[in-house]
């Protein structure tokens, strides 16, 4: 069975995604259960489950841009179609690479200054940057995701 780089990516990126939503229930649940029987709450749940948020954000954008499933508003869909249509989703899709390319840098350059200064978990005790820069790696892969799929030809408006 022969396997594509990119197909790999989006395997590895899925799973991370899925164990990350389920280490963040998973801690969750440890807290809420810890609080209400043992009145004693996790105390570093909170980072915890924010970092798996974003880990689990970034690595499922992967699929999302693969697949072209982003939330979108088509109220005007059906006026946009043939070359204009065309026109427009290229236009749409252009705009997202560089509004997508802006974000993978912000998140690299936070993490470069999240090193020189310093910066750490209250509770875990770890250095943010470290977490960082694993949110730009998989920002990044995501951002490889959407440069190679490109956006489709609208269709004729259906009568509905």
């Amino acid at each position: 069975m022969k396997m594509s780089f990119l197909s790999l990516l989006e395997y590895l990126c899925a799973k991370v995604s899925l164990l990350a939503l389920i280490f963040m229930a998973l801690i969750t649940f440890i807290d809420v259960f810890g609080r209400v029987v043992f009145n004693s709450p996790l105390g570093f749940a909170y980072e915890v489950v924010g970092i798996c948020l974003a880990i689990s954000f970034y690595a499922g954008l992967y699929h999302v841009h693969k697949k072209r499933k982003h939330i979108r508003i088509d109220l005007l869909e059906k006026l946009f179609y043939g070359r204009f249509g065309q026109f427009i989703s290229w236009l749409s899709y252009l705009v997202e690479i560089v509004f997508f390319t802006a974000l993978v840098i912000m998140v690299y350059q936070q993490a470069v200054e999240s090193k020189n200064f310093g910066e750490i978990f209250m509770f875990l005790g770890i250095e943010k940057w470290n977490v960082l820069a694993v949110m730009s790696v998989l920002s990044a892969i995501a951002l490889v995701s959407l440069l190679v799929t490109f956006p489709d030809s609208p269709s004729q408006p259906q009568d509905q």
